[in-house]
Formats: structure tokens, C-alpha cells, sequence
């Protein structure tokens, strides 16, 4: 859907959430629209709740790169290194690498499955959602408001592009966020060194923690001077770029700067796209809410009264900012500032409940509430996993291994269960060495001898792909010129499409046999 248009469902959507909270209070039914209100968030809950249902045991990749950071988390229960230098068996992704040691105990006690990993991921999310309820409990003085301001994260399935369900750090890294806020925010200088540890925390599952460990340590400055803050910054310092410089190397291995700091850095470019993403993001999804903590925001300003919750927000701003600054990256670079503009506009409409609870004989905190719901409605059956799936899996195995030589599967990786595919590099973290406007000829070169065994293989080999070949990124692409069509297996594997996101990333269909001498290509 286009900007344009998504925009469009938006304001439709709202329009009609306003027509029935303003039809609800003029019923006079004084108990209607709160009513109507805690149905919608608990509708919410319970989708989410069905979804993870739905989601969390299915054996095969819901996103692009499950596969990939099991990989990861497999090397880290091993006890091997988690970022080897890259080889056609594996090229790290560009995340940091607390969620890969954290998930390792959980593979070795209950196995190295996909909903195993999936799991830790829950837990991740399950936390953020206790946190966003814990933290709008207390400012908000209710436990109302801290059930809707969970809802409403709850609600914002589609709108964090369904990542907190899958094998991914965003979760955790939401989850530190939170925690790491709240126990700054408390008055024991014990439990703000405990806030300053899970902030750090942050930083380790996913690169930009750092903003909010920075937010944070900026904020004790300021409550408690300089000098008596200089403790909570060396531990943040010593624990967070220090550590991170000194990595252990037989732990996190000789890879580890290449691919989450070079790698990264070299996406970043500041263009027309990037200022307007974010903006589009939050008036599809999040105006009221956004409104209204804006002004909670410049209330708190004008006031002199700042707190850790407004600096977060800032902080949070600022990693949608920096996450849009790559063009190539998915929805889930706005998690964060989702998350805290929900906290921080539930908070602000809690507070307009009390200091206006009327106005011209309407309820506007519980009008904004319904219509803050209002764009993130989505229809639950496009994340729903048709029961045709499981076999669909199985038949993709079968097919795989009754192929009479080695199989290439980019937008796959490595299957968690089932035949072994080689090479293993998949494409995504292929694409991050070569794309960005700050490559060098080395890291495109590095990058296309990863798939060296495929690209002349001694043996016939058969590339199984999502889309045509010749329309993926390179150098995947660049094996059109060694292997020719021999099948498309249209609709027979369209069950196994991962959720949706911004990006289509289609489903297994096409298959490429490596080109016989003399023998013409047929790619589309």
C-alpha cells in the first residue's frame, strides 16, 4: 500500500472511531464509552494471544531471518564463536549479541527449535508489555489507564511489522528499554544502578540501547549532579564501549566489529526519504497519540519539569531518525518510538481525564482513547498461518531432498530441521556487506566469494529462490548467467510466505540447475 493510501485507511478508520465515541456520549450512558474502550483493548490482547497461538509452534521461518539467527544462537550454545569470520556455511547478521547468548541455555534445555527461539522472543515481549502497564500504572495513578496503554501495544501488531513474535532482538531490546527507564526513574541510588545495568542490557541485544542508556545517564546528571552520576556513567562506559572494544574474541569471535559495526555503519544515508518515513509512520498509525504526547511533552518543558519518560521519548525519536536513515530497513527501526509514544500519550490522556473529564458535555481522553485505537485495526487473518502450512513444509523438504545434487536456497539460509542446503549464506546478510553509499570494492568482493561453491560448482547444484534470480540483490543475482529455469512450482509452496512486512519476501518457487557446458540459460 502507498503512503498515500495507507494514510487515507487511517483517517477513514478515525473518522469512524470519532463518529462512535461522540454517538456513545451522547447516549448518556455514563458507563458506555469506557465500556466500549476496555472491549477494544482486551480484543486486542486476545488476538495477540491467538496469533502467538498460531505463530510461535510452526516449525519453519515466519521472517526472512529466523534461520540466520539461529545459526547464530546454535553457535553460542556450541560454545563457539557467534561471529566467525564469514564463509559460504554462514555470514553473521549485523545485530548485537546479548539475544544469541541469551537464547543459548533455553536451546540447550529444550531443545535447538524454531519455537524454542521464538519463545525467548515472547518472553521479551511479554516483559515490555508488563513494564508499559507497570510504568502508566503508577504515572497515571490507575490501573485502567496501564491496562489500555498495554492494549494498545497490543494493538500495534501490524504496525511493529510483526517482529516481536519471531526470532528477533527487537523484543528485548523494548523490554530493557522499559525496565531500564523505570528503575532509573526510582529514588534508591541502588536501583537506578540496576536500571543502568538493564539500559546497558539494551545496548547488547540491539545497537541503538545506546540512546537510551545515554537519555538515562544525561537525566542522573541532572537529578543528581555530575559528580555524584560519574559512578552510574563508568559503569555504563565500562560495560557498554569498553566491553564492546575489548570483546572477547573466542566468545564473540573475529567477526564481531566487521559485521555490527562496519557492516551498519555503511547503510546510513540522508535523503527525501528519510525525514518524511518516520513522520508517514506516525500519522498512520499513531497521530492522536502522538499529539497529545507531544503536549505532554511541551507542557513538561514550559514547565521546567523534564522527566526521564520525556527524554526517552526524545531518545526514541532519535532511533526512528537513525533506523530511517538506512532506506533498505523494515518497520521494526520504529518499534521504539511506537512504544514509548504509547506510554507517553496514555500517560498525557490520563491526565486530561482528570484535569478535563468534561468538555461541552463530551469525555475527550476517552474520545482520544477510541480513536487511538482506531489506525492500528488491522485484519488478523493476514498474520494467520493457514493449516496448509505444516504439510506445504514437509512437501518443501521432500522436494529438496529428492534433488540429485547440492541445494542453494538464499531466502532460506539454513533449514533449522530437515536436508542440508549449501551454500548456507543467505542473501539478506550477503546484501548487507554489498549495499550502502559507503562500500568499499573489498566488501562487494568479500561478499561474492561466499557463494564461490555455487557460482561454478564442480557437481550439478540447484538454486531454489523466492523470486526470479535475475531480480534479487546482488551477487545473488549474478548466478543468472550460471544456471537456467528447469521449474517453477507457482502457488504449490505459497503457504510458507513469511508474515507480512514492508518488504514482500515472497515464498519458495523458483528452481535453477546449474548450466551444463555449451548449454543456454533460461532466467527470467
Amino acid at each position: 500500500m502507498s503512503p498515500i493510501g495507507a494514510l487515507e485507511h487511517a483517517a477513514i478508520a478515525i473518522a469512524i472511531a470519532l463518529l462512535v465515541a461522540l454517538a456513545a456520549e451522547q447516549a448518556r450512558l455514563v458507563r458506555l464509552l469506557p465500556a466500549l474502550v476496555g472491549v477494544v483493548a482486551a480484543a486486542c490482547a486476545l488476538e495477540l494471544v491467538a496469533l502467538l497461538v498460531n505463530h510461535v509452534p510452526f516449525p519453519f521461518h515466519l521472517d526472512l531471518m529466523e534461520g540466520v539467527v539461529m545459526q547464530h544462537a546454535r553457535r553460542a550454545a556450541a560454545g563457539e564463536s557467534i561471529y566467525p569470520l564469514p564463509t559460504p556455511r554462514f555470514v553473521p547478521l549485523a545485530y548485537n549479541a546479548l539475544f544469541y547468548i541469551l537464547a543459548a541455555p533455553f536451546l540447550r534445555i529444550f531443545g535447538d527449535t524454531m519455537p524454542v527461539l521464538r519463545m525467548v522472543s515472547v518472553l521479551g515481549m511479554l516483559g515490555s508489555i508488563a513494564a508499559i502497564f507497570v510504568i502508566v500504572r503508577e504515572r497515571a495513578q490507575s490501573a485502567w489507564w496501564g491496562a489500555i496503554a498495554a492494549g494498545l501495544f497490543c494493538a500495534s501488531y501490524a504496525a511493529m511489522d510483526a517482529y516481536l513474535d519471531t526470532a528477533h532482538s527487537d523484543a528485548w531490546l523494548i523490554c530493557c528499554a522499559l525496565w531500564g527507564t523505570y528503575l532509573v526513574s526510582r529514588e534508591s541510588r541502588g536501583t537506578r544502578f540496576v536500571g543502568v545495568l538493564v539500559l546497558v542490557a539494551g545496548f547488547w541485544f540491539k545497537q541503538h540501547g545506546a540512546i537510551f542508556l545515554g537519555a538515562a545517564l544525561v537525566y542522573l546528571a541532572w537529578r543528581e549532579g555530575i559528580v555524584r552520576a560519574i559512578p552510574y556513567w563508568l559503569l555504563a562506559i565500562l560495560l557498554g564501549p569498553v566491553l564492546y572494544v575489548w570483546a572477547p574474541g573466542h566468545v564473540l569471535g573475529p567477526g564481531f566489529h566487521l559485521f555490527t559495526w562496519h557492516v551498519p555503519s555503511g547503510w546510513s544515508q540522508f535523503g527525501a526519504h528519510t525525514i518524511p518515513r518516520v513522520v508517514l509512520y506516525v500519522a498512520e498509525f499513531y497521530p492522536a497519540l502522538a499529539v497529545v504526547a507531544l503536549a505532554g511533552l511541551w507542557r513538561a518543558v514550559k514547565a521546567r519539569e523534564i522527566g526521564l519518560l520525556d527524554l526517552e521519548l526524545a531518545a526514541a525519536a532519535l532511533t526512528a531518525f537513525m533506523g530511517s536513515l538506512d532506506p533498505g530497513s523494515s518497520y521494526n527501526v520504529f518499534i521504539p518510538l511506537a512504544t514509548f509514544t504509547i506510554v507517553c500519550g496514555t500517560i498525557e490522556l490520563a491526565r486530561i481525564a482528570t484535569r478535563v473529564p468534561l468538555w461541552h458535555g463530551v469525555r475527550p481522553a476517552l474520545v482520544l482513547t477510541l480513536v487511538a485505537f482506531a489506525p492500528l485495526v488491522h485484519d488478523p487473518r493476514a498474520f494467520w498461518l493457514p493449516a496448509s502450512s505444516r504439510a506445504a513444509y514437509a512437501d518443501l523438504q521432500a522436494t529438496i531432498r529428492a534433488m540429485d545434487g547440492k541445494v542453494y536456497a538464499p531466502g532460506i539460509g539454513e533449514l533449522v530441521d530437515g536436508p542440508q542446503l549449501y551454500p548456507t549464506a543467505h542473501w539478506v546478510a550477503l546484501d548487507d556487506m554489498m549495499r550502502g553509499p559507503h562500500r568499499t570494492a573489498a566488501d562487494s568482493t568479500l561478499s561474492r566469494r561466499m557463494l564461490d561453491p555455487v557460482r561454478h560448482p564442480a557437481i550439478t547444484a540447484y538454486v531454489l529462490t523466492n523470486h526470479p534470480l535475475t531480480t534479487l540483490a546482488p551477487p545473488v543475482s549474478e548466478l543468472a548467467s550460471s544456471y537456467t529455469l528447469v521449474e517453477d512450482y507457482g502457488e504449490r509452496f505459497a503457504s510458507l510466505t513469511a508474515l507480512p512486512r514492508r518488504f514482500d519476501h515472497g515464498y519458495p518457487r523458483y528452481l535453477y540447475r546449474s548450466v551444463a557446458p555449451g548449454e543456454v540459460t533460461h532466467a527470467p
